[in-house]
């Protein structure tokens, strides 16, 4: 009799035991949400603990603007736009070699020393530059990537004038950065989001299936918000466009976009509304969706056909004054309301 109740004992207790392994075990969703970079970030993932939060976020943000940000004064990138040589940081050469590759690439059309040009035209941060003092064309020769050059850990410029900005791959970059470190602590699904700089890894495991994410549609007197909605699996996509980001200047009431051609100069709308690209990385999408807003609709297709590891969706205006769309065959696998 001792021995049944002693078996029945420890029947329970392995009961017990199991089973509050498996509440222990429990896959928990979780969502940070704030604000970086002039813009949002949104994270949703899955993990048994919380093994990544808020403070994990803040030792990224910080590298980032320490590094990058061109608002923040004592920043590597507001030294060398001031003209001080200045040792860069790992994070620094790293975004600027990338860069490097994709201005190559791109034939120059994504281009980091657009700087001053940005704040010629009131996107940049505030500066006391007297553009009064210097005529137009000598703002744009102060732009090309290959008049700048990395050495001994010292950005070296041909041009005083030359400013950096990595606006157009730095969101990109830094949602790669949170992916590596959320897969470092084995977190198997999540959807970064910076800005609309997005990556996704597994599932939304709350809907079972694929993280779904949508394409704004750049025609603001549309009924319908989203253009398409697609599935994200193990892909990153990034979407440039200039139907938000303007200004009106107030005397001639012309409008100025925010992504502006390095090669003229210009601020202006062409017939390209919006690009999104999906990739493996952040970065790449989010760089390459910049340059093809720049090119005609040739030029873009083109250069989405040449790169490996991008798929490009295009809304553009057609030669009727018709928007309309054009998607890479990678592309539309992802998309589910063609």
């Amino acid at each position: 009799m001792i021995l049944v109740d002693n078996l029945r004992k420890s029947f329970f207790a392995l009961f017990f035991l199991i089973l509050f392994a498996s509440c222990s075990n429990k896959i928990h969703y979780n969502n940070l949400t704030g604000f970086t970079f002039g813009t949002y970030y949104d994270i949703k993932f899955f993990s048994e603990t919380k093994n990544f939060d808020e403070s994990d976020l803040d030792s990224i943000f910080l590298k980032f603007n320490s590094s990058l940000s061109t608002y923040i004064s004592s920043s590597i990138i507001s030294k060398i736009n001031s003209n001080e040589e200045y040792y860069v940081d790992d994070l620094f050469i790293d975004v600027y070699k990338k860069s490097r590759k994709i201005f190559e690439s791109t034939n120059g059309y994504f281009d980091p020393t657009i700087g001053l040009l940005l704040e010629y035209y009131g996107f940049g941060p505030p500066n006391d530059f007297d553009f009064k003092k210097h005529s137009f064309s000598e703002i744009l020769r102060s732009v090309g990537f290959n008049k700048t050059r990395l050495s001994s850990n010292v950005i070296i410029k041909d041009n005083k004038l030359t400013k950096l900005d990595f606006n157009a791959i730095a969101k990109g970059y830094a949602v790669d950065i949170i992916a590596s470190v959320m897969d470092k602590k084995n977190i198997d699904d999540y959807l970064i989001d910076i800005g609309g700089e997005i990556r996704s890894k597994g599932m939304n495991i709350n809907k079972n299936e694929f993280w779904r994410v949508a394409i704004n549609n750049p025609d603001l007197n549309s009924e319908d918000k989203y253009y398409r909605i697609l599935n994200l699996n193990n892909l990153s996509i990034a979407t440039s466009g200039n139907y938000r980001n303007y200004k009106i200047d107030s005397i001639t009431n012309k409008k100025y976009v925010h992504i502006i051609n390095p090669i003229t100069g210009k601020s202006e709308q062409g017939k390209i509304l919006s690009v999104s690209v999906l990739s493996n990385s952040c970065f790449k999408a989010d760089a390459y969706a910049t340059a093809m807003m720049l090119g005609d609709i040739e030029y873009a297709i083109d250069l989405s056909d040449r790169v490996e590891d991008i798929e490009s969706f295009i809304i553009y205006v057609d030669s009727n004054n018709n928007i309309t769309n054009y998607s890479s065959d990678g592309f539309k696998k992802n998309i589910i309301n063609p």
